[in-house]
């Protein structure tokens, strides 16, 4: 947790609480937290939502390259075309009232 943090460059933050830090450091913390769990598959909504486009970009390179170096799935959810556009496979939907997965 402290290496992603340390790549969120959030290092010097450790010893706050939420409600001491932006939205935007906020949801870098919790983008590192999902990371740390090391898990298989990673469901993001939204991941850059609130953030500046800085920061925008730090979240989406650390999302990219922890799923690859951990070869963790990856669903993200996004409005954002300019981060959409930054992975290999983009599915659209354009009007979606139910979603079912069955076996």
């Amino acid at each position: 947790a402290r290496q992603l943090l340390d790549r969120m460059g959030l290092s010097h933050r450790l010893s706050h609480k939420p409600g001491t830090m932006s939205v935007g450091e906020q949801q870098r913390v919790a983008v590192a937290r999902a990371l740390a769990n090391r898990p298989k598959l990673l469901l993001a909504d939204e991941p850059t939502a609130n953030v500046d486009p800085g920061n925008q970009q730090q979240i989406v390179d650390l999302i990219r390259e922890t799923c690859e170096e951990e070869n963790v799935a990856l669903l993200l959810v996004t409005h954002a075309p300019e981060v959409a556009n930054q992975f290999q496979r983009i599915d659209r939907l354009e009007e979606v009232n139910k979603i079912a997965i069955g076996s």
